[in-house]
């Protein structure tokens, strides 16, 4: 492997860094706007009568997309690209770690491990440690699926539970991983 290759690849996971903090912060500021203009009916979609009327229909659904579904979308696509941008690293990573090179692959790995983490913890996480307990004001019972987060607050939900605490654990992660860390 060549040190050009691996200059590419840390600066390419830097770069992912630098996009989950810019997802965080559309999340973080989607959702304090969602909540802020949000109506009861503002997030309904129109029922259509039928939605294909003649196979086969190639129509994604983004006629369905509501203004205020666009933050939430935009920050799970950063997230989800994050983790993308972090597979060069891992495969890198596992090269330096079968050369027993324990620091620097253990540092390209996490570039992918920690995205795959964060992603994964953001989107249950949330669902998991649900505050309907302590804020009823922000919570729905369903009667399939018993108590939920509002529409109004969800992405909130979704960005102060899980989404800020991952991300400042993982820069704690990549902050703290030096080579010395590890003997």
């Amino acid at each position: 492997m060549t040190a050009g290759w691996q200059h590419w690849v840390d600066r390419l996971a830097c770069f992912g860094w630098r996009l989950l903090l810019v997802s965080v912060a559309i999340a973080l500021v989607g959702g304090v706007l969602t909540a802020a203009v949000w109506r009861p009916s503002s997030n309904a979609a129109p029922v259509a009568a039928e939605s294909c009327p003649e196979p086969p229909c190639f129509d994604l659904g983004l006629s369905d997309i509501h203004p205020l579904d666009v933050p939430g979308g935009l920050a799970l696509l950063g997230y989800v690209l994050v983790c993308v941008l972090g597979v060069p690293s891992l495969l890198v990573g596992l090269w330096d770690l079968r050369h027993r090179r324990w620091a620097v692959g253990g540092r390209r790995v996490l570039a992918f491990l920690g995205p795959a983490i964060f992603l994964v913890g953001t989107e249950t996480l949330p669902h998991l440690l649900l505050p309907c307990p302590l804020l009823r004001a922000v919570c729905e019972d369903l009667p399939e699926h018993g108590w939920s987060v509002t529409g109004r607050w969800h992405l909130l939900d979704h960005t102060l539970v899980g989404a800020l605490p991952l991300a400042a654990l993982y820069g704690w992660a990549r902050h703290r991983w030096r080579p010395t860390s590890i003997r």
